[in-house]
């Protein structure tokens, strides 16, 4: 038990005399905290610029994983769009995009296409009911080579922008 209480000492007399934190050296804690620092900095520019895409808890559980080059592209974002063009966020968002299940349900395609005609069909000056009409048929037609997760995103993206940033419409 001495030696290992002296191996300790000595390891924090030479940890202090290059200085060297002990704490740091033996448990890696600032590093940690470096991390949460920048992550917490890079999600509250990221959802200031866009909280349609990302929210700070989604943002902040994500962010350990993303690379440096990720986290350098982030810092220098000024829209929503080049932020959502980052496509490690939108993996780390929805990493089941990528799974080829095609052939969703019918009614889960006229939901999504309802959901899509209401935001986005919605916005166009001088709509009429026709445009309505062929924007929910040309979708379902769609629709059908979609995967399920993009079904489930697109029924439940809360305006048009999310269906194109983050569902990839």
């Amino acid at each position: 038990m001495k030696k290992l209480t002296w191996l300790l000492s000595a390891l924090a007399l030479i940890a202090v005399v290059s200085g060297c934190s002990p704490k740091t050296e033996l448990t890696g804690e600032t590093n940690t905290q470096e991390t949460n620092s920048e992550c917490a900095q890079l999600c509250n520019q990221a959802t200031a610029i866009c909280p349609s895409l990302i929210s700070l808890e989604q943002c902040q559980l994500a962010c350990a994983d993303w690379s440096e080059e990720t986290k350098e592209k982030i810092s220098q974002v000024t829209t929503c769009q080049e932020l959502s063009a980052i496509s490690e966020i939108i993996e780390s968002l929805i990493p089941e995009m990528n799974d080829p299940k095609l052939n969703p349900a019918k009614n889960e395609c006229e939901a999504a296409c309802q959901n899509y005609v209401n935001q986005c069909l919605t916005l166009v000056p001088n709509a009429t009911q026709t445009l309505f009409q062929e924007g929910l048929d040309s979708c379902l037609t769609e629709c059908a080579n979609w995967n399920d997760p993009m079904v489930k995103c697109m029924t439940q993206a809360p305006d048009c922008e999310s269906m194109t940033n983050i569902c990839g419409l």
